[in-house]
């Protein structure tokens, strides 16, 4: 009797053993996909493959998390009166070192800004809602608070070889209309 137990109680941790590997195995090929690297995304973009939302997502991720860590940089470079104080310039530094620790960010950051948000799916839409608020982070075409600004009345570009008609400024960013106290 006592060789029975034994034997029963073997067999059932065997059979106990297999089905938590079935459900491991199934578990690790469902997410299989999910799990894409950044240089699996790299690959396809350079192939001019469609990419998936897992693609997008992985994307979102590593420029977010680049935003993320480069933000504090921006903030002090921002803050600084001019780029030449002790403190910007270590910014600066530091950003530098930080950017050459993504070696896939223009890649990703180009695709995005090509890329429409409409065409993206809604968990990836709210990622980069939430991304917005960061200097660094790559809006898609219609995304963030900036683009609902109703002050901003033109962008300020180049200066045209012809017609100069419609330039109202020169330069870089946006021209942004706002009334002016007396």
């Amino acid at each position: 009797m006592k060789s029975k137990k034994f034997s029963l109680k073997a067999a059932a941790g065997m059979m106990a053993a297999a089905v938590v590997a079935i459900a491991g195995m199934t578990a690790m090929s469902s997410c299989g996909n999910k799990n894409v690297t950044p240089e699996d995304v790299a690959n396809k973009i350079e192939a001019k493959e469609a990419l998936s939302d897992a693609d997008y997502s992985t994307m979102i991720d590593y420029c977010g998390d680049y935003a993320k860590e480069a933000q504090p940089y921006f903030d002090i470079i921002n803050a600084a009166p001019n780029d030449s104080t002790r403190r910007a310039e270590e910014a600066a530094s530091n950003l530098a070192d930080l950017y050459a620790k993504y070696k896939y960010l223009d890649t990703f950051r180009t695709q995005l800004d090509n890329t429409d948000i409409t065409a993206l799916d809604k968990s990836n839409q709210d990622k980069i809602n939430k991304l917005s608020e960061y200097s660094s982070f790559p809006l898609p075409a219609g995304a963030g608070a900036a683009l609902e600004n109703p002050d901003v009345v033109g962008d300020i570009v180049d200066m045209p070889e012809s017609d100069t008609s419609a330039v109202i400024a020169t330069g870089d960013g946006e021209a942004v209309d706002v009334p002016v106290k007396k």
